[in-house]
């Protein structure tokens, strides 16, 4: 079973009619890599093949007046830095046997072009078991912005960042994978001035929103963790309030039977809506996810039937999600056994 923590207990989340509430749960989910090794465990080199950003190209700072301005930076050290902190996050997955970084000499980075036919070859000659992450091109743009908010200025900065990165495994074409993050921080002050030396450092922005890229760079790579959000539905239906009652005292099992019986015996089709939608939960909590598609998907055909437009919001998202676990299943049995 799959490990949750409560986040919300008390507070309603929608307001469906005046007896409903809805409780919030947060699920501990195991997720595959976008890309399958030709070993468990394998050797692994990222190799810094980025040029040096022209950031400041399109970066802008914008006054309190409107006007525009190009924000200029020193983008000398991105391409090594994020190199460094890609293969600082894939050495903490404990997913491969080593972790290496490659910083080869500027005229032997080919950058967006990727790959050369002469590197592969080489690599296939000198380590035919190495896995190269090779990062082509880093683009960070920063937009900071002053606007006047109730007689103070407010500075806000936003750093968005993307990578193109190719995974090179023996014996296999590369991979191309993109990424992409934004990161914002917000200051307040009497002047301008005052706004904008309240925010961080420009350079602490900076590696905060690199270091957070790579974070998805190594998603992509690794089998990795994801918080997911789930809703227990509660409604002022006797049956319901005692199935969350069995719910709160950890008796998921026995929650679950209420929720069946309300299902077969309601003649809501709201009620029988959120105990459908519960007893997806239930399953999908015991690893079982076609089941708790099944349940999903019924309880969205009868929240439409409702004309319940937040719970039909909710279950269309919830029945994707499930989908791409019941798929991600299949990869991560494959490659975790």
């Amino acid at each position: 079973m799959k490990n949750f923590t409560h986040i919300l207990l008390i507070s309603v989340i929608f307001i469906m009619c005046a007896c409903s509430s809805v409780h919030s749960l947060r699920l501990d989910t195991i997720r595959p890599a976008k890309v399958e090794y030709h070993t468990s465990s394998p050797y692994t080199t990222v190799v810094n093949n980025c040029t040096i950003p022209d950031g400041s190209s399109y970066s802008r700072y914008i006054d309190e007046n409107g006007k525009r301005y190009r924000l200029s930076y020193n983008a000398d050290s991105i391409p090594e830095f994020f190199a460094m902190s890609v293969a600082s996050r894939l050495y903490e997955r404990n997913f491969f046997e080593s972790v290496e970084v490659y910083l080869p000499d500027s005229s032997l980075i080919s950058g967006t072009d990727g790959i050369t036919q002469e590197m592969q070859q080489e690599w296939d000659m000198y380590y035919p078991d190495m896995v190269h992450i090779l990062i082509n091109e880093i683009k960070p743009k920063a937009i900071m912005q002053i606007e006047i908010l109730d007689g103070i200025f407010g500075a806000a900065l936003s750093l968005a960042t993307s990578a193109q990165v190719q995974c090179c495994i023996p014996g296999e074409s590369p991979t191309q994978i993109i990424v992409s993050d934004t990161l914002a921080w917000y200051a307040y002050g009497d002047t301008p001035e005052m706004a904008r030396m309240d925010l961080p450092m420009f350079d602490i922005c900076l590696e905060e929103a690199l270091s957070h890229l790579s974070k998805r760079v190594a998603d992509n790579l690794t089998p990795h963790k994801r918080v997911v959000e789930r809703f227990i539905f509660v409604t002022g239906h006797v049956a319901m309030n005692d199935a969350f009652k069995y719910w709160q005292n950890k008796q998921y099992t026995d929650a679950s039977y209420i929720w069946e019986y309300v299902l077969k015996n309601a003649n809501n089709a709201g009620r029988k809506a959120k105990a459908a939608a519960n007893l997806a939960v239930y399953y999908e909590i015991e690893d079982d996810y076609a089941t708790a598609h099944k349940y999903a998907q019924q309880a969205h055909a009868l929240a439409i039937e409702a004309r319940d437009v937040y719970v039909t919001e909710y279950l269309n998202a919830y029945c994707r999600d499930l989908e791409e676990r019941i798929e991600e299943k299949i990869t991560l049995d494959r490659v975790l056994l």
